[in-house]
């Protein structure tokens, strides 16, 4: 049983495998000239692509620097950095490619139709030029319009759009004129001017805004750069390189601009604030001065007392205190109204050291102001193509709404801690101004006045002064994007000339041979010797070449034919295997697993080898139900096997004598109703016993053991049983089946005879077949290609 899982282990035998790819190497041969012809017209009708980048460097986040509302309150309200992965998504967002691509004359493509591939030609190089009104109701956006000169002056127009093409149908347009075809206005202008030199289709496509700023906004890369730079690189794809490099260089400038804007808004709406706030002071100065000044004139003699100066300075320290609340308030009143209405937080104004001492409050309107930020990044997203950012667009916003409920709490807090200390000054004021009574009439009222004046006067200067400083500072602002590299191509990306060769010389090579492996592993016939001892421990008593000539029998061949020598050799193993101290006869039986397996075949040509060395041999057609036709053997009787058993013959009829001397035949006879019976009965075994004693060899023809059991019965009595394997025929499945008969013990001395084998497909490691095809037989010469029969 060891020896039976041994047998039938399925291993991968990596040398058998060569050897068969070596012997179809025509096949491999002819896969990898056409790969590799594949190859070399997917590179050579590849529309080319090209990777164009270049990289900015980003010096400090957008919000920080010198912005005007810190220089207004004195420090930065905006703490939070976008950092660079969300500057890498604004570069990216569809609006600002859109702004990009309003520079650019990029909606109507240029195309030039060769051999194979449809070129897209950059606009300097097309040889027109179209120009059409973008307000027109009726643009032929996304459609493919062909171009066809008529003349230097006149040209077609045609679509595979059936709409377009039936306007476009019966009508010769002018170079430089304007049209309108239903609605869609346009001029195609041709640049060349003497005779029409076009050798191949010209076309163009007007794309929509919208979509070429998609397509462009889709096909942009935005990475950060290697080794923790505050940079980024920005790549894109495309067939155009030329193209690509101006889109670049533009984008680049457009995020430069749009990082300045950014920055510019902060001090313009701390500008506007100020603004509105100087309105309201200067005309309340204006009109304290005036009163003043009315009033110094009515008392032109009136000086004011030292304990009245004390006074007045009293209340103005007070009043200033007041003034500064009173302030804060507004500010608490504009920022409520701002959350509540939900404006855009990019024009929000925040005094972070206007009296707000509150570090919570300026903390959460930081945060406020990033988040919002973030929130305005992601909006410029094509949301609807991403799930993940839709989401992440929802968390932002409901992060905003909490965090402005938050502060609009903290404020009403804020308010009334504020309120509180309102009271109190005015309390103060109050008691300080009852002092100020008892001053003469004319002195309070010049006190008095001169306090307004000096509030108001104290206000302006401060607020003309932030004024001028916002103004310098937008004045001096400067983007803190620097443009690193201009946009150049980096790479070629198709065709890769060398990856798709070494592609198609890999699949070459990998497809014959994966071919010839899945062939040989659902291979469920016997191919090779290897495949005989995996699943059978019989010995292999010699290998039948395949018989190429008309006739089947050895005795109209040349006797130092290979198949000759195949049959010799078989002769010469069978006499080992018998047992030569016996005076008798040796029996020897051939059988099958199945019908056309070479049995009747090989059990002829052995009876013929065996007959010519000078030994008296019978062949015995046993398989009475498919009679052998032994014609070329001089053989024409019917009588046989079956008329001796049934006793309707004697021993004398059925036996005749062939046209080789020492060997005779007993025909199967006429076809029986009970084939089996008549082989199993007692007068086959007298027949056995009689032809011993007078012959030196019995060669027995059997019927299949595959199909009926008579052969087996045949097989226990022999002294030799000889079992056909035919070549990419017999299925591996009955060596099982023979296998465990023969372990079973119900036949012995049994070999295996390898039928109809093209010894090409051998591996010769095992010896069989050595000197097949090398000019040692007779006719190897007939078998060589024409050129190898030549001597030098």
């Amino acid at each position: 049983m060891e020896n039976k899982s041994l047998r039938q282990t399925n291993t991968f035998d990596i040398q058998n495998l060569l050897l068969k790819v070596l012997r179809n190497w025509y096949w491999v041969l002819a896969s990898l000239l056409i790969a590799l012809a594949a190859a070399f017209f997917v590179n050579r009708y590849t529309i080319p692509a090209f990777e164009v980048s270049s990289s900015v460097m980003i010096i400090k986040p957008v919000e920080q620097g010198a912005s005007a509302s810190a220089l207004l309150y004195g420090e930065e309200p905006f703490q939070g950095s976008r950092g660079l992965t969300n500057e890498s998504v604004l570069i990216k967002t569809k609006s600002l490619v859109a702004q990009t691509l309003r520079k650019l004359d990029f909606q109507v493509s240029y195309y030039q139709q060769g051999n194979v591939k449809l070129t897209e030609v950059y606009k300097s190089l097309s040889p027109f030029i179209v120009t059409f009104d973008s307000s027109a109701t009726n643009t032929p956006y996304g459609v493919l319009i062909k171009v066809t000169p008529t003349s230097n002056k006149t040209y077609t127009l045609s679509s595979e759009n059936l709409h377009w093409n039936r306007l476009f149908a019966n009508k010769e347009f002018e170079s430089e004129k304007p049209y309108n075809i239903s609605d869609f206005r346009f001029i195609i202008t041709f640049k060349f001017k003497d005779g029409v030199d076009t050798p191949n289709e010209l076309l163009f496509r007007i794309s929509r805004p919208e979509d070429l700023a998609g397509s462009y906004a889709g096909r942009l890369e935005v990475s950060s750069m290697a080794g923790g730079a505050s940079a980024l690189v920005l790549k894109i794809g495309g067939n155009t390189p030329e193209k690509e490099k101006e889109f670049l260089n533009a984008h680049m400038e457009t995020y430069k601009q749009n990082n300045l804007d950014i920055k510019n808004s902060n001090a313009i709406n701390t500008l506007g604030f100020i603004d509105d706030q100087l309105q309201q002071i200067s005309d309340s100065l204006y009109f304290i001065e005036s009163r003043l000044e009315e009033f110094k004139r009515g008392n032109s003699r009136l000086d004011i007392s030292s304990e009245g100066n004390k006074f007045a300075q009293q209340v103005q320290s007070l009043e200033e205190q007041k003034a500064s609340l009173l302030l804060n308030q507004k500010y608490y009143d504009y920022l409520k109204d701002y959350l509540r209405k939900g404006k855009a937080l990019d024009q929000l104004v925040i005094p972070s050291n206007l009296g707000i001492q509150d570090p919570v409050l300026n903390g959460l309107i930081g945060n406020l102001v990033t988040l919002q930020g973030e929130v305005e990044t992601i909006s410029r997203q094509d949301i609807n193509a991403n799930p993940i950012v839709t989401n992440e667009l929802k968390i932002k916003r409901q992060q905003v709404a909490e965090l402005s409920s938050n502060i609009l709490e903290n404020l009403r807090n804020i308010e009334a801690a504020n309120s509180i200390a309102i009271n109190e000054l005015n309390k103060r004021i109050n008691v300080a101004s009852a002092q100020l009574q008892r001053l003469p009439a004319a002195e309070r009222k010049l006190i008095n006045i001169q306090r307004l004046y000096s509030l108001s006067e104290n206000l302006y200067v401060f607020l003309m002064e932030k004024r001028t400083e916002a103004g310098i500072a937008k004045a001096a602002n400067t983007s803190d994007v620097t443009i690193l590299s201009e946009a150049h191509v980096s790479a070629q990306t198709a065709p890769n000339t060398s990856k798709n060769y070494i592609t198609a010389l890999l699949l070459g090579l990998a497809l014959p041979v994966g071919l010839i492996f899945l062939k040989d592993y659902f291979n469920n016939r016997v191919s090779s010797q290897e495949d005989i001892l995996k699943y059978t421990t019989l010995p292999i008593l010699g290998l039948v070449g395949h018989n190429k000539k008309e006739s089947a029998s050895l005795i109209d061949q040349n006797p130092k034919s290979a198949l000759a020598e195949a049959f010799r050799t078989v002769r010469s193993n069978l006499r080992f295997m018998v047992n030569q101290d016996t005076q008798e006869g040796k029996l020897i039986v051939v059988t099958s697993s199945v019908s056309g397996e070479g049995k009747t075949f090989s059990a002829k040509n052995l009876a013929y080898i065996f007959s010519i060395s000078g030994e008296r041999t019978l062949l015995i057609n046993a398989d009475m139900r498919k009679p052998n036709n032994n014609t070329d053997f001089g053989v024409v009787s019917s009588l046989g096997l079956s008329n001796y058993l049934a006793g309707y013959a004697s021993l004398e009829d059925v036996i005749h004598q062939t046209l080789q001397e020492s060997l005779f035949i007993l025909p199967s006879g006429d076809i029986p109703p009970n084939p089996s019976e008549l082989l199993l009965n007692k007068r086959m075994d007298e027949l056995v016993k009689l032809l011993r004693n007078s012959y030196d060899y019995i060669i027995l023809d059997t019927p299949p053991v595959g199909i009926l059991s008579d052969g087996l019965e045949l097989m226990q009595i022999a002294d030799a049983n000889i079992f056909m394997v035919r070549q990419d025929y017999t299925l591996k499945s009955f060596l099982n089946n023979i296998q465990q008969q023969y372990e079973s013990g119900k036949i012995r001395n049994t070999a295996i005879l390898f039928n109809d084998v093209d010894y090409r497909k051998l591996n010769y490691g095992y010896g069989y077949g050595y000197g097949y095809g090398y000019g040692y037989y007779s006719d190897d010469l007939e078998n060589q290609p024409w050129w190898k029969k030549f001597k030098f």
